[in-house]
């Protein structure tokens, strides 16, 4: 997909809203965001909202504009606590599902660096 959009060159990829490339990029960033809110569920702080907006702030704030950062911190507020998130993963007790999150964040981390590397080594990071 990559090298097929890119054939057309970097201007025709940049000025197409509806580019493949730009979709998974967003889906990369979102997956960035999902990987550090899910290290944060394992870490044990209770405090959903905090480690919502920590991993938003690292990961998808720098591409929204003012008041969507805003309403996308205020909607944090609303998250449940820790334990009713380990709770709806529906796989044990809150440690069997803090174990589940430890073998899924590599595969995580995994996809998310072989998407960062094809996109870096495209100059295609910065797709609007």
């Amino acid at each position: 997909m990559v090298e097929q959009e890119l054939a057309a060159g970097q201007a025709a990829l940049r000025a197409r809203p509806d580019s493949g490339c730009r979709t998974v990029l967003r889906l990369h960033r979102a997956l960035r965001w999902l990987q550090l809110f899910l290290e944060g569920l394992r870490s044990g702080d209770p405090r959903t909202s905090v480690l919502c907006t920590d991993a938003y702030n690292a990961s998808l704030a720098a591409h929204h504009p003012w008041v969507i950062r805003k309403a996308a911190t205020l909607a944090f507020c609303a998250l449940p606590s820790r334990e009713a998130f380990l709770e709806i993963m529906n796989v044990g007790t809150a440690e069997e599902a803090v174990a589940v999150l430890g073998e899924a964040i590599p595969y995580i981390r995994d996809v998310y660096g072989i998407t960062q590397e094809l996109f870096e080594s495209h100059k295609l990071l910065d797709l609007p």
